[in-house]
């Protein structure tokens, strides 16, 4: 029997224009951003500074909770659990961080980046760097690595947790180099534990050392790029340091809740690039280093899938095992 199309297409039209007319009242309360990081961390600092900024082009405030512990899977489950009305975000690395793979480590059911969560943009491209305590009393690359290969274990480093970015970069660096290293998770912010020389170094984004590095609190050895920062010019590049294909740049994404409408992914992704285009943002990402992008939710999408590849070999390396 023949079924007529039209009653579907109505159904498609109406749910399209309620979408629509959602998204032109959004939003009438705040937003919220969770966080799987502590405050005064890179994702911390460089939301914070967006945020202040978006809030002025939506017309609510914009919210910054931070719930760090377990890997980020406290704050991707509270947001994964809320609903999809574009009032509860999230931020994690454009890799999904360690977020999505500490599931994994827990044998516990992983969350899916691009269904349980929808890209809505990236919020900054950045440089990542390997620095160590003034405590060690050391000035480069080479002695750090002839430290760790004397003394097995004796060095430590923090990451938010395991499996997260800073962890497994610190693991490709140790590895590469040749060398054993304790590594430490912290739920907290590792820095003053750093600059007290309680921690030997870190693998962590110029956001979070930049500023420490230049007040010498901490010692930049050497920074994970192709060509050295302008930021911080005396900091060599590990191609300068002997170690070329050691090389690292994601920076963080800001993700909606799996079902949230198209249009308010898209006013959401408005606010946050015009936030980017502030010459007040501009500058203070240039303090810390790192730079904001301007992309769509489908660009973010792209980026985030071909780094997560990546990603994964490298946590198969470390662990045996991808997602």
């Amino acid at each position: 029997m023949y079924r007529s199309s039209r009653p579907i297409l109505i159904l498609a039209v109406l749910c399209f224009a309620c979408s629509t007319v959602a998204a032109q009242g959004y939003p009438t309360k705040p937003v919220r951003i969770v966080m799987g990081f502590p405050p005064g961390s890179t994702p911390d600092v460089v939301t914070r500074i967006l945020a202040n900024r978006m809030d002025e082009d939506l017309g609510r405030p914009v919210i910054v909770d931070n719930r760090p512990g377990a890997g980020g899977t406290i704050a991707a489950e509270a947001v994964a659990r809320a609903p999809a009305d574009g009032y509860t975000l999230m931020v994690d690395g454009c890799s999904a961080a360690g977020t999505v793979y500490a599931f994994v480590l827990m044998n516990r059911p992983p969350l899916d980046p691009f269904k349980d969560f929808i890209p809505v943009g990236r919020l900054m491209r950045d440089h990542w760097l390997v620095a160590a305590s003034p405590a060690l009393g050391i000035n480069s690359l080479s002695e750090l690595i002839a430290i760790g290969k004397s003394k097995p274990n004796a060095l430590t480093y923090p990451s938010p947790g395991v499996g997260s970015s800073q962890h497994l970069q610190a693991e490709r660096f140790r590895i590469r180099a040749g060398f054993e290293a304790t590594h430490v998770p912290y739920k907290d912010s590792p820095i003053s534990d750093l600059v007290a020389g309680r921690m030997s170094f870190v693998v962590q984004s110029s956001a979070a050392l930049a500023t420490l590095i230049k007040s010498g609190k901490l010692k930049g050895l050497a920074v994970l790029s192709a060509e050295r920062m302008n930021v911080l010019p005396d900091v060599p590049t590990t191609g300068e340091s002997g170690m070329p294909d050691l090389i690292y740049n994601a920076g963080i994404c800001l993700y909606a809740v799996g079902g949230t409408s198209g249009a308010v992914v898209d006013r959401l992704n408005g606010a946050l690039n015009k936030a980017g285009r502030a010459d007040a943002v501009k500058s203070r990402f240039a303090e810390l280093g790192v730079e904001p992008v301007q992309n769509s939710p489908q660009d973010a999408e792209k980026f985030i899938r071909e780094l997560m590849a990546l990603v994964d070999d490298l946590r198969i390396r470390v662990f045996g095992k991808a997602r």
